[in-house]
């Protein structure tokens, strides 16, 4: 082929042209390829949305501002995930000033308030993806925030809000935030649904890292399958944190001792000023060779350590 032909070719039907440049806006590339931000579409996929929202609502009690959360699975698969934290701002945003804070947050990509460290000292989520990403593979997500003793709501579907932010008057004896979604069978397919055994492991271990929580759990009844014995409601506290953690895996095995060694640093007590975080371990011993080792950085598994 000639120099002329590949000129002639550009020119034809195999042209390279700023027509096949294609720019994906919002949440777009969360939809256009969900693998880059939850590991795929599978049922693993499907339970991490779930610990996004969850992680969320550990923070704000890991940082002092929650102490009770409530995960319920309902009839149709939809989850509600609620704190009783400081509530989602709901102001109008400095740089999007037509749009809320809670808009911004779970519209845009990269949009949170525990990049800075004011608003979160210690963090599970460092990217602003969480929430964004869990919207743009809902078919439809409700957010209400109870915040200075206002209730606001505002709905959203595959990442577009469906209306304006609305307050819906005064509230009292409630603050926090409440996320319900229902994840997206275009994304998921129509046989992948939640599983509440998956979802109950998920709450009950999330209450062993942080001994600060209760955690309230509930299920419909017609998510259970044939055989499946999860508590349609159970209640999840554990004052002794990892040492119970560990009391709870070690069941049925011997140990070299009856109690695990187990303690809590706080940095700021250790080293003064105002350091934030602790760290804090549980530790025992087994005449098996069958060691196991797990770690977490704010209530995040770190399985690599």
């Amino acid at each position: 082929m000639t120099v002329k032909d590949l000129l002639a070719d550009d020119l034809g039907q195999s042209a390279y042209t700023a027509r096949d440049i294609e720019v994906l806006e919002g949440l777009e590339p969360v939809r256009k390829r969900p693998g880059m931000y939850i590991g795929g579409t599978d049922e693993r996929a499907l339970h991490h949305l779930v610990a996004e929202v969850l992680d969320n609502s550990m923070d704000e009690a890991v940082a002092g501002f929650a102490n009770r959360i409530e995960v319920e699975l309902h009839g149709d698969f939809s989850i509600s995930i609620s704190d009783n934290g400081r509530g989602i701002p709901v102001d109008p945003h400095p740089k999007f000033p037509d749009k809320s804070a809670l808009e911004v947050i779970l519209c845009t990509l990269h949009a949170g308030g525990k990049f800075g460290g004011k608003a979160y000292q210690t963090s599970g989520g460092l990217h602003g993806v969480g929430a964004s990403v869990v919207n743009a593979l809902s078919d439809h997500m409700r957010v209400e925030v109870a915040r200075s003793k206002q209730l606001y709501v505002q709905e959203f579907s595959r990442g577009i809000p469906q209306g304006k932010i609305q307050n819906l008057g005064p509230t009292q004896n409630r603050r926090g935030t409440k996320v319900t979604f229902h994840a997206d069978a275009e994304i998921f397919g129509l046989k992948t649904r939640f599983k509440p055994a998956r979802l109950l492991k998920m709450v009950r271990s999330k209450a062993y890292l942080f001994s600060g929580v209760e955690i309230r759990w509930k299920c419909a009844p017609e998510t259970l399958a044939a055989g499946d014995d999860t508590p349609l409601s159970a209640t999840f506290h554990f004052p002794g944190g990892l040492a119970d953690y560990l009391k709870e895996q070690l069941v049925g095995s011997a140990t070299y001792s009856d109690q695990p060694f187990a303690g809590k640093v706080q940095f700021a007590e250790k080293f003064g000023g105002d350091k934030a975080g602790s760290v804090e371990w549980a530790i025992n011993w087994t005449p098996s060779r069958d060691a196991f080792l797990h770690s977490y950085c704010n209530t995040v598994p770190t399985p690599e350590g």
